[in-house]
């Protein structure tokens, strides 16, 4: 099952939060204020209300998921708007019988709880077509690099077995110089975690710490042990050895997950290299 795109940061859950607060401070000042409800019980309907509205909507990520045209959306709009006028029904039921008298007739709320679900529903279902739209793209500019990262293997490769003259250990580098001020570090390509790509730089991650060195990609690349580290995307160098499992994440898009907890985006063309050399 996909992942919620919720669920991808923290940020994006402490936003959702926000809005879900709001929405209900909006839901409480309408029952306050235009239904002439009392402040307590108006609270109570808002946030129940808008929890109902929040958890339909995250359901319904899951469904257009598997079943996306337009006919199907209203469908779905239009069940979800039922089910949570009826959500809210039963909560001012609740809370009435409980007070023992109605703070707000139903009928007269229902206006704008229809406005304000409706005007609510379709701005989650927005902000769900343009994560979806955004995992297009990035599927997309994946598709138009991998061509490039295969040919670029596939001459790797042949050059390897052309050079015969010269033993395979000439080819890898088992150590690589850092220079940090003063200082020279010495690391071996055993320790290296994975190496990040950063503009005209790049990152080498280690269990004691982060370097960074003025080189390119395509230098490691060429020059690593090609049997402990693959290529699995255009910015991102990783040492075999340290992962520990490689999992579908999103529509058709993938990651791995190192020992140490990191995650790691891997493209297609890099989870086919990845197969391979993992004999997978």
């Amino acid at each position: 099952m996909d992942i919620h795109p919720i669920q991808e940061s923290s940020r994006r859950w402490m936003t959702a939060l926000i809005l879900a607060v709001v929405a209900a401070g909006i839901q409480t000042t309408l029952l306050w204020g235009y239904a002439g409800a009392d402040m307590l019980p108006a609270a109570i309907d808002g946030i129940l209300s808008v929890g109902l509205l929040c958890l339909l909507a995250y359901l319904a990520w899951y469904v257009i998921g598997l079943v996306s045209i337009l006919q199907t959306d209203l469908l779905i709009a239009a069940l979800a708007l039922l089910f949570w006028l009826a959500g809210g029904f039963a909560v001012q039921y609740v809370l009435e019988q409980n007070m023992g008298q109605v703070y707000a007739p139903f009928g007269e709320t229902l206006p704008f709880r229809i406005l304000f679900g409706a005007l609510a529903w379709g701005v989650m279902m927005l902000w769900y077509r343009l994560q979806s739209l955004n995992t297009v793209q990035e599927e997309i500019l994946e598709e138009a690099v991998s061509r490039e990262e295969a040919l670029r293997e596939e001459l790797r490769q042949i050059e390897c077995r052309e050079d015969k003259a010269l033993p395979e250990e000439a080819e890898c580098i088992d150590r690589i110089t850092v220079k940090d001020g003063t200082h020279i570090h010495l690391i071996r390509t055993d320790e290296l975690l994975y190496i990040q790509a950063c503009g005209d730089y790049v990152t080498l991650v280690t269990p004691s710490g982060q370097y960074v060195k003025e080189q390119t990609m395509k230098y490691f690349d060429a020059h690593l042990p090609s049997a402990g580290f693959v290529r699995v995307h255009r910015s991102t160098i990783v040492n075999v050895t340290q992962i520990s499992r490689v999992e579908l994440f999103g529509k058709e898009n993938y990651q791995l997950s190192l020992k140490n907890g990191v995650r790691l985006k891997v493209s297609n063309s890099g989870y086919k290299l990845l197969k391979e050399r993992l004999e997978l």
